[in-house]
């Protein structure tokens, strides 16, 4: 009799342990399916301006280290910048712990600014130029740079996303706000082409605030009819976007709430905007502005918080796509040089035009 006790009370045991360790299996098959990819869009403020000339008297050399250093001990994933240009090797020379890089494409007026630094390997980078724009001697320059997108392929532990790094035009006119629909417009469309199927993260600094660019038309162009979504407005604002200006009251309201104006702190120019696949799923779990200014006894370092997002990447039956991974090249001496001299000529005949386009129509007199 105790003989068959046992013997039930081992199968019994044996039943437990067998369940338990398909249990922790499960848990664990499903813990391989979701991982946490953490961004930062950064504006690191480095064109190649004179400190006298600043408005925060900032000394360009000496920021870009300075940023260098806090985003390579930030711990996040994948940095985006914008805005590096002459100083990039100072800046690089920081991002230590970040082995995947893209070479930069120069500073002004050669360059657009933009470039990644990731944990993990990057492939298929491209930079693509707007093809609107507004602005040479005036309305903040946007035409003395080819700014405009890169985009790259990243292999998060075995699954492919898209990440796009933006800058779009600046200010807030009418014609600037017409300049930046039609770079949101380009963008999608370019996405739609060659993302197909793929979960995409795109971020920047977009120069748009939903709540006050409205005729920029973020919100029909972008997540009525792109199918994308805002990470600050799903994760921080409950999942309402703003579709009208928003009146003196209710920024009154959002002011209370995040603790002052808009810039830097709610519905900011940093975005996060993305856009999951057919098998991978993208979900904001964090989404947060850091001022890096005034930190460990160093003054201004940039004009704009460092913007942080957190997204939660599910997959589901996942098989990578059958498309090249190709890694980054360097570009060639001779095209850089022919690339250098195109683009140095175009930004001084852009000059010229738009000074005799201004003195012809009586906008710059000359005494």
């Amino acid at each position: 009799m105790k003989r068959y006790i046992k013997m039930i009370i081992s199968s019994l045991l044996a039943l437990v342990l067998m369940l338990s360790v398909g249990a922790a299996a499960f848990a664990e098959d499903e813990a391989e399916n979701s991982a946490k990819l953490t961004i930062i869009s950064s504006n690191v403020a480095g064109l190649p301006i004179p400190s006298k000339f600043d408005k925060d008297g900032k000394v360009v050399p000496k920021t870009q280290k300075i940023m260098g250093e806090m985003l390579n001990n930030s711990g996040i994933d994948i940095i985006c910048v914008q805005e590096d240009f002459q100083y990039h090797a100072i800046l690089a020379k920081q991002m230590t712990n970040y082995p995947y890089q893209t070479y930069t494409s120069g500073g002004v007026p050669v360059g657009d600014g933009l470039n990644v630094f990731s944990k993990y390997p990057i492939y298929n980078i491209e930079r693509v130029e707007w093809e609107t724009y507004n602005g040479i001697l005036d309305a903040a320059n946007d035409g003395l740079t080819p700014k405009g997108f890169l985009k790259c392929t990243v292999d998060f532990n075995g699954v492919l996303v898209d990440v796009y790094d933006t800058h779009l035009d600046a200010n807030g006119s009418l014609a600037d706000c017409a300049a930046k629909k039609a770079q949101l417009e380009q963008l999608k469309a370019y996405i739609n082409e060659n993302s197909k199927d793929m979960p995409v993260v795109i971020t920047g600094d977009m120069n748009i605030a939903m709540h006050c660019d409205i005729n920029a038309e973020f919100y029909p162009v972008m997540i009525e009819n792109g199918g994308f979504k805002d990470a600050w407005s799903e994760y921080c604002n409950d999942g309402v976007y703003f579709t009208d200006r928003l009146s003196a009251e209710q920024n009154a309201e959002y002011e209370a709430k995040f603790g002052g104006g808009y810039w830097g702190r709610w519905d900011s120019v940093e975005r996060v905007v993305y856009r999951s696949s057919s098998n991978v799923e993208l979900t904001p779990t964090d989404f947060r502005y850091e001022d890096y200014n005034n930190r460990d006894g160093h003054g201004a370092v940039t004009d704009h918080n460092v913007m942080i997002c957190e997204l939660t990447v599910t997959a589901n039956d996942y098989v990578a796509p059958a498309i090249d991974l190709n890694k980054q090249q360097k570009e060639p001496f001779a095209d850089r040089i022919v690339r250098t001299v195109k683009l140095t000529a175009r930004c001084i005949y852009r000059i010229l035009t738009d000074l005799i386009a201004k003195i012809k129509s009586g906008e710059i007199t000359i005494k």
